[in-house]
């Protein structure tokens, strides 16, 4: 079981997902830079393949799936553990100009005011 994410890019500034046009998603950018720029955040991450890498934060664990990048121009996250990877989430998003949906809110994570209150949900019922 894990917290899911999609890294997405869009036109225009943050806003509710629900405003966002289908045209309004643009591509991440070319796969090499794409897979780059999560090296960059994430310099500790073992990749088993060019499409596919698991990084270990302090007492949490996210799995990153590029294999969406060019056909579906998203990033996937699956997160594992307690500990808070929001932080680690957004120096990624934020360094490329990108977005993180929580795919259990079906919201943005928005960079200036970050709700944790969907990880904690998940946790709370990952130990239930």
């Amino acid at each position: 079981m894990s917290w899911d994410l999609a890294i997405v890019r869009i036109r225009g500034k943050l806003r509710p997902i629900k405003e966002v046009e289908e045209e309004d998603y643009l591509p991440l950018g070319d796969p090499k830079k794409v897979r780059a720029a999560v090296s960059t955040a994430f310099p500790s991450a073992e990749w088993s393949n060019p499409k596919w890498a698991f990084y270990e934060g302090p007492d949490f664990e996210i799995e990153i799936d590029l294999s969406g990048v060019k056909s579906g121009n998203t990033i996937l996250l699956f997160v594992h553990g307690s500990g808070d990877p929001i932080p680690s989430i957004l120096k990624l998003t934020e360094a490329n100009g990108w977005l993180a949906v929580d795919c259990s809110s079906g919201e943005f994570i928005d960079p200036a005011n970050p709700s944790h209150e969907s990880w904690e949900a998940f946790k709370d019922l990952r130990d239930s």
